[in-house]
């Protein structure tokens, strides 16, 4: 029997079920990817981050340990583990049928899409993206604008971020335009421009990300369970679950050398979320892009349209 109660971690509707702690569907997730992975986090800060539904992804240390606080427990997760081997065989067709469901193949395909739309600034990139991601337009118009309004500046962030990985102290603009840290410091966002460049695009770098891996966290990233006023949560949290399994398909096949891939590249999305606020607080985009247009009603305008061939 399940019963419904306000999620102590996150304030949020979640699932109690027999031996589970109260937690919230997303904790839950994330709790459980920590202990079958083994992840290991750092906080940035004093180890006294607050964690709430608005600012859970800022620090993964400090989001494990509230979860241990509240009681969640690694030998619960470990136990279902062991219980549900019996499974297994089941749960790897299924998965078989989950990467059909979400061809990777189409979201390389929407990456290389808008690499060759260089005469579109931003959004006018990002629109298009979205619109040959796997299942976006199925979802409700009003879902789709609220997707993108919600993680427009992330997206953008991963995106430059990604096309920076081959010039030096700089990044490139969706147009080709190179931005150096001289013209970031006379916008005074040297400080954001900095943590792009250190904690995303050096580390895209060492790491030697793919543009699939790149489309695949963009695609967690747009498709945010989260969101407010969503009608299609459900479905929404499915898309991205999808993905996360794709994901990590992928990186088990093409990275055979690397078994902790998956793992690092997802700790590239906390980093993502943290810069991309400071980039809304400090009007990061504004200064750099020239974009004054309401987003919301651009977006809505861009999403009826037609889609590209």
């Amino acid at each position: 029997m399940k019963l419904q109660y306000n999620g102590v971690i996150m304030r949020r509707r979640y699932t109690f079920e027999t031996n589970s702690s109260f937690s919230c569907e997303g904790c839950k997730g994330f709790f459980k990817r920590t202990v079958r992975k083994d992840l290991s986090y750092a906080c940035r800060e004093e180890k006294s981050c607050i964690i709430d539904k608005r600012q859970r992804n800022r620090c993964q240390y400090c989001r494990y340990q509230k979860c241990l606080a509240m009681g969640m427990k690694r030998e619960a997760v470990q136990e279902e583990r062991q219980r549900t081997k019996e499974r297994d065989q089941s749960e790897v067709e299924s998965t078989s049928s989950l990467h059909a469901d979400m061809p990777i193949d189409r979201i390389l395909e929407a990456e290389k899409r808008v690499e060759c739309k260089m005469e579109h600034l931003g959004n006018y990139e990002l629109v298009t993206w979205a619109k040959h991601i796997p299942h976006f337009t199925s979802l409700p118009l009003v879902d789709q604008v609220l997707l993108l309004k919600a993680g427009w500046n992330e997206l953008l962030i991963a995106a430059f971020s990604y096309r920076s990985i081959e010039v030096k102290d700089s990044i490139v603009l969706a147009t080709g335009t190179t931005v150096h840290r001289n013209s970031a410091q006379q916008a005074g966002v040297i400080t954001i421009f900095d943590r792009v460049l250190s904690e995303l695009v050096s580390k895209m770098r060492e790491m030697k990300m793919d543009r699939t891996e790149l489309g695949c966290l963009r695609s967690i990233i747009l498709f945010n369970p989260d969101v407010r006023g969503l009608k299609s949560t459900h479905e929404v949290n499915l898309l991205r679950e999808k993905i996360y399994a794709a994901l990590e398909e992928y990186t088990r096949v093409s990275w055979p050398d690397d078994p902790g891939r998956f793992a690092k590249l997802l700790l590239r999305l906390p980093s993502i979320r943290s810069i991309g606020l400071k980039c809304l607080e400090h009007l990061f985009f504004f200064k750099l892009l020239g974009e004054e247009r309401a987003v919301e009603d651009f977006l809505k305008e861009m999403l009826e349209s037609p889609s590209d061939p």
